[in-house]
């Protein structure tokens, strides 16, 4: 093993885990482009850590990947911030919580979930749904839900489906095209991989959440900031739904985000990227795009409401749920 003294040495490493890591991971291997020219292009110029991070940044920046980069680390709270500023904060100025639940007079449901991004987001949902599975339908409200952990999206869709295809992703693989696809049964979440030569692995077999709501008349809400994680809940409600019970409402088109990154750290913490790994296909096969970069096919809304600001699609939600349900 060849000794790793000076600061150039170790920069030259850093810069050359990076590109070893995305040339290895990132999914469209179109726009690589000639990505081995990149190996050895700043050998000259790396002093250090600090320039294997600079050129590291151009390298990616290549890509023309919005989500593809070097994912830097949080700002230290500032030391002047005093523990008596920090108490003085009133209860409004808290955010509002990722999971809420009301049910209404008339037995209607209303669950919000604003993000994703958290382990926990399926306990959340389980906690709140104990305030209304008992309704007669439900909105569902995923505006400004940009998305965040697919596995959280796809183990909430559990209290909405008895059973379906939820989605597929598509990774990389030496021989070409690796696919994963997730189910869920009457028993049982699920999900099957394929090899790009066509041999099925054994399925990986998972706890399933009880389908509470499902069969239920639902209203999603969404909106132009629904996006990733939140856009699998939403396609796949409405593939897997029933006709005339599944109802979309809101202000505009989804931004088409079928991509999903992985963050990876490089030698032992000197840095981390976040890398576009895979994209992810409807239950029906088709692909939201990537946002636009290459392409776009966001969802649109059955019933627009062009100036939403919050209690006006809510509104229209609530209306379009009882006229659902006859009332």
């Amino acid at each position: 093993m060849i000794s790793i003294t000076s600061a150039s040495d170790k920069g030259r490493a850093l810069y050359r885990a990076i590109w070893e890591t995305v040339g290895a991971t990132f999914f469209d291997t179109s726009r690589l482009g000639q990505w081995s020219s990149w190996e050895h292009r700043f050998d000259e110029q790396i002093d250090g850590e600090d320039s294997a991070l600079r050129y590291a940044d151009e390298m990616l920046a290549s890509l023309n990947d919005t989500y593809t980069e070097r994912v830097l680390a949080p700002t230290a709270v500032s030391s002047s911030a005093s523990a008596s500023e920090a108490s003085a904060k009133s209860d409004a100025d808290e955010p509002p919580p990722d999971v809420m639940a009301v049910l209404t007079k008339d037995n209607l449901g209303y669950l919000r979930i604003s993000t994703f991004d958290r382990q926990d987001i399926g306990q959340l949902v389980a906690v709140a749904l104990n305030k209304i599975a008992g309704c007669d339908g439900v909105v569902l409200d995923l505006r400004q839900n940009s998305g965040g952990r697919m596995d959280q999206a796809l183990d909430c869709l559990g209290f909405f489906l008895a059973n379906g295809l939820l989605s597929t992703l598509e990774f990389r693989h030496e021989d070409g095209i690796k696919r994963r696809q997730y189910f869920i049964n009457e028993t049982q979440f699920f999900s099957v991989e394929t090899l790009p030569d066509g041999t099925q692995m054994e399925p990986e077999m998972y706890t399933r959440r009880p389908p509470v709501l499902a069969g239920k008349p639902i209203v999603v809400l969404i909106n132009r900031r629904t996006a990733s994680a939140g856009e699998i809940m939403v396609v796949t409600l409405v593939q897997n739904g029933q006709e005339g019970k599944v109802l979309m409402v809101g202000s505009g088109e989804t931004p088409g985000k079928g991509i999903g990154q992985a963050e990876y750290v490089i030698l032992d913490g000197l840095a981390t990227i976040r890398v576009t790994r895979c994209r992810w296909l409807c239950p029906g096969g088709e692909w939201l795009g990537d946002c636009g970069q290459t392409e776009r096919n966001g969802i649109a809304p059955d019933t627009i409401v062009p100036d939403d600001h919050g209690p006006e699609a809510l509104k229209v939600g609530f209306d379009e749920l009882r006229k659902m349900l006859g009332l």
